[in-house]
């Protein structure tokens, strides 16, 4: 098989949406791919020129690669516990979040040096994701088990945020259950509900600098934006008073991933696909909910990670996605050509291809200031 395809890129105007899908996603099926890893499309002039860290579910291992997908460093930290996800922080630690798994698992926040000595472990209930913020603290998204019969008839599978200053003192707490109500204000959602574990929040990150801050203060840097998948919903917190001020998704989401905002004001935002059978990233205009842009496979259903997932605004306008469930990681331009994909060389004991819960560019001039990989 050829494995630097050429791509047509389709273009689909729908009431007013504009929605790109590449024929390159269907040569990258999981039939097709089976037996190949690594970096097998890279288009060079059409690429954001970066690194990729990246690390694999059931190991205890993060990676940075270039764009040929050769490793240029990686981190652990063996303690018997696989990862749930890796990121890099700011002053270039990498911070790795060791799930809560009941019973078994209490979980942790562990942060390595580039040695991958340890620097600092925090004993919380962490999963999915977490936030170091400009003041050296971090929030962290927590699990917690609560009895709230307006949100469940039993005692609940819940969430929290909770803000710890590098001294491990808590300076702020958001726990989900206690707006579950709130959220009717804005969207449609049905309570008690069915499902224990409620919400299944996925994401935390402290909002940016943005266009629409500057008309809307309810989007103003530093108020948080949340991701509940089993209710469909993304949202607002504002930071200062806790609650929420904006809500979205019932009927146009299906369990998505990782919304994040950009700095036109729009959120690009991970949408699963479930029940739809397939994955699409979207980016959508919170002031009116409109669909501005949207990527889809071609077919449609060649792209699906129903369980997790995330996604990249790049600064040349491509978008880096990653297909967690297969194990894949694409960039994609904004007409809905593929640019690169890298396949995932870790395998499981069964000879399947990882999963991966998100992984993230960084540009070349970040991993330079480490002083270990010199910036190109």
């Amino acid at each position: 098989m050829n494995s630097s395809p050429v791509f047509i890129a389709g273009i689909i105007f729908s009431a007013g949406i504009i929605t790109f899908g590449s024929s390159g996603c269907a040569a990258s099926t999981s039939e097709q791919i089976r037996g190949r890893s690594g970096v097998t499309i890279y288009k060079p002039e059409k690429c954001y020129q970066s690194y990729t860290l990246y690390s694999s579910r059931q190991t205890e291992a993060a990676h940075l690669i270039d764009m040929e997908g050769n490793i240029v460093h990686s981190w652990s930290y063996p303690q018997g516990f696989t990862w749930h996800y890796a990121e890099l922080l700011p002053n270039g630690n990498l911070c790795a979040i060791i799930k809560e798994q009941e019973p078994n698992v209490d979980g942790m926040l562990i942060e390595l040096d580039w040695e991958s000595n340890l620097i600092r472990r925090m004993d919380v209930p962490a999963h999915h994701d977490l936030e170091r913020l400009e003041n050296g603290n971090t929030i962290v998204l927590c699990r917690e088990y609560v009895s709230n019969e307006a949100v469940y008839s039993d005692d609940t599978k819940s969430d929290y945020y909770v803000e710890i200053t590098p001294d491990d003192k808590v300076v702020w707490e958001w726990h989900a259950d206690e707006h579950a109500l709130k959220l009717k204000k804005f969207v449609e959602v049905q309570f008690p509900r069915k499902n224990r574990d409620w919400a299944h929040t996925n994401t935390v990150e402290e909002l940016p600098d943005n266009a629409l801050a500057k008309e809307d203060p309810r989007f103003r840097k530093g108020n948080i934006i949340f991701s509940m998948r089993n209710v469909d919903t993304i949202g607002v917190i504002d930071k200062e008073s806790g609650e929420v001020v904006w809500a979205w998704g019932p009927g146009v989401l299906d369990k998505q991933h990782m919304p994040t905002m950009l700095d036109n004001g729009n959120i690009l935002v991970y949408d699963n696909g479930t029940a739809r059978k397939y994955t699409r990233i979207l980016e959508m205009d919170p002031r009116n909910g409109e669909i501005v842009w949207e990527y889809k496979a071609d077919p449609p259903r060649s792209f699906l990670s129903p369980t997790r997932g995330s996604n990249q605004r790049l600064p040349n306008g491509n978008t880096f996605v990653a297909d967690s469930d297969s194990g894949r990681l694409f960039e994609v331009t904004h007409e809905g050509e593929i640019v690169w994909e890298f396949l995932n060389p870790d395998l499981t004991k069964a000879g399947k291809r990882m999963p991966l819960y998100r992984a993230m560019r960084h540009s070349p001039e970040f991993v330079g200031r480490l002083g270990i990989v010199k910036s190109k």
